[in-house]
């Protein structure tokens, strides 16, 4: 017992965890032991499929786990799931031995702590080490690597610092390595987004209530504001993922500019990894309760922050409407992964308060619209097949999920400066973190 909640932990959920952090690893092991050349991935796709399935069991069952170092939370248990499921989610071609590995190492950095003492230098070394793995498949641009491990850098910088400084320090890192990986979905690099987020989830509530924390909030809504208005109003900049947009929004909520938003912090998490598990238009429809609470933060709120964020979100929304479609040639269509990540997006839409780890309180004016809007489409439902009007999939698919444009086979080189920078990117951020204070 610790913080009066018990932390129930049984054999069979620490065998689990294992086989959970290791599957993803033992599947580069068979993949270069038995399969052929050109392979259709099926050795790391079922690593990453049973590293998701184990984490939600331990999830949804309450357990808590611990093995050696190994202790997770709940947030630890939802951000490891969440990481095999982007890796699902990542384009076949690219889907090989080293994202696997990138997965096990960065479960194993979310995990790593004690119990009720989560680490907060784990998630960040999970990150450093994905990363020199993720450059290795030779699928993120070398300005992406680079724009990564600055952030990896900048959050190990202000670990290092502690204080207030060395939070705000933190959350501007990691701000940049989660919104650089969300860039593009279906990309390997998404597969460091949960770590970055769960840090900063973790350390951005010490800045609530301040000047620091209501300055960098407005600092990070301009970010995300500005990832949908620019692309939408000056040509020759190129759209990002739709999911990329709840990054920045989600750390706002973490450093409470306001009272309230807080709250809203996890659920905002889940919505951004449904997202960009999904990348289509309506996948951002995941967003909605953690958006609910930041709406009724604000609207309870008072002085400046409350009508800058409010009109920052407005603007961060306006640029959502205006935005193009991307033109990248390749053919939406929906995988198993993109079905298990729309049930999860709707089961979190319809009922979030069922989801214990993201701590939603009483929703009860959500839970009425919600009623409400699927009363409604119950209702066009009926006149739409009364009409004998025909719903076609081709049409409908490109706007629950991203094509897997330039889905072509990878060789097997590797872009040496790519690696050189992720691994001096590591180096220097294990050299900034090794203190016995953290």
């Amino acid at each position: 017992m610790r913080g009066g909640v018990a932390l129930t932990s049984n054999t069979w959920a620490e065998v689990l965890l294992v086989v959970a952090l290791l599957a993803p690893l033992a599947s580069v092991i068979l993949a270069f032991a038995v399969a052929a050349p050109n392979d259709d991935q099926r050795w790391t796709t079922g690593g990453c499929a049973l590293a998701t399935a184990g984490s939600l069991v331990l999830l949804i069952a309450g357990q808590h786990p611990q093995v050696a170092r190994l202790a997770p939370d709940d947030l630890a248990l939802a951000a490891a799931s969440a990481t095999a499921l982007l890796a699902l989610s990542v384009r076949g071609s690219v889907r090989g031995p080293t994202v696997a590995a990138a997965v096990t190492v960065a479960m194993c950095g979310l995990t790593a702590g004690s119990p009720g003492r989560p680490s907060t230098v784990g998630p960040l070394l999970g990150v450093a080490a994905a990363v020199i793995l993720v450059a290795m498949a030779r699928d993120a641009d070398r300005l992406l690597i680079a724009l990564v491990g600055t952030g990896v850098v900048v959050a190990a910088a202000g670990l290092r610092a502690g204080g207030r400084g060395g939070v705000t320090a933190v959350v501007v890192g990691v701000a940049l390595v989660a919104t650089v990986a969300a860039l593009v979905s279906r990309r390997s690099l998404v597969v460091v987004i949960p770590a970055a987020l769960v840090l900063g989830i973790r350390l951005g509530p010490a800045l609530a209530g301040t000047s620091t924390g209501r300055w960098l909030a407005v600092a990070l809504a301009v970010g995300g504001a500005a990832l949908v208005l620019v692309p939408a109003v000056v040509r020759g900049f190129a759209s990002p993922a739709y999911g990329a947009v709840l990054v920045p929004w989600t750390l706002v909520a973490a450093v409470g500019p306001v009272a309230g938003t807080t709250t809203g912090t996890r659920p905002l998490a889940a919505g951004a990894v449904v997202a960009l598990a999904l990348g289509g238009t309506l996948s951002l429809l995941a967003a909605v309760p953690g958006s609910a609470v930041l709406t009724y933060a604000l609207a309870d709120a008072h002085g400046w922050p409350r009508a800058t964020l409010s009109l920052l979100l407005g603007a961060t929304l306006f640029g959502l409407a205006l935005r193009r479609p991307r033109a990248d040639g390749g053919a939406a269509r929906l995988r198993v992964v993109d079905g298990a990540a729309l049930a999860l997006g709707v089961w979190f839409v319809v009922r979030p308060t069922s989801w214990a780890w993201t701590r939603l309180g009483d929703l009860r004016a959500y839970s009425d619209g919600t009623v409400l809007a699927l009363a409604s489409a119950l209702i066009a439902g009926v006149l739409f097949t009364g009409t004998r009007s025909q719903l076609e999939y081709a049409p409908l698919a490109p706007w629950l999920v991203a094509a897997d444009h330039d889905d072509r086979p990878v060789g097997a080189t590797v872009n040496v400066l790519a690696v050189a920078v992720s691994v001096l990117t590591g180096l220097i951020a294990a050299a900034l973190v090794r203190s016995a204070r953290l």
